[in-house]
């Protein structure tokens, strides 16, 4: 009997030398809030440049982060205007908001182009905007005014 209860000691005691602490796994991190951005865009057309009837202007609204090279941008949103009509000789103004959400703050630019209606996507369009037009370096709303450029023989957009 002495021998049955040694071992049922040693038993518990093993038993108890390999208990691991367990806590309860942590929660998971709440998820980051979705956050708005809003891009208010005036576009203005150039008074010397070629006359537009019926054309469209696409605006693409990216998120990319700076630190990683190798990656391309995100298209957080996009807008399209049909029925642009442009004059030579005469300034055209456009207005629109450009928006999208994200749950991480990383870098935003914003591209516009002008195309002549029924153009294919390989069209260079008439109008664009020149240079890198980075937005929202501040906060998540911002106001754009660009003027766009003609499209020249050598020089065409790449959005």
């Amino acid at each position: 009997m002495n021998r049955l209860i040694w071992m049922l000691a040693f038993l518990a005691w093993g038993e108890m030398g390999t208990r691991a602490d367990v806590t309860e796994p942590a929660a998971p991190p709440p998820s980051s809030p979705v956050e708005e951005l809003v891009v208010d865009v005036t576009c203005i057309v150039p008074a010397a440049g070629p006359a537009v009837e019926r054309g469209r202007l696409v605006a693409r609204f990216f998120e990319y982060d700076p630190r990683i090279a190798d990656r391309a941008a995100t298209e957080l949103a996009r807008v399209e205007l049909s029925g642009i009509s442009h004059r030579t000789g005469e300034e055209t103004v456009l207005r629109f908001p450009c928006a999208g959400r994200t749950s991480a703050r990383k870098a935003y630019y914003l591209t516009a182009a002008i195309y002549p209606e029924g153009a294919g996507a390989d069209s260079a369009g008439l109008y664009f905007i020149n240079g890198f037009q980075r937005v929202l370096t501040t906060g998540s709303r911002e106001s754009l005014t660009v003027t766009l450029t003609p499209v020249g023989a050598a020089e065409e957009p790449t959005n």
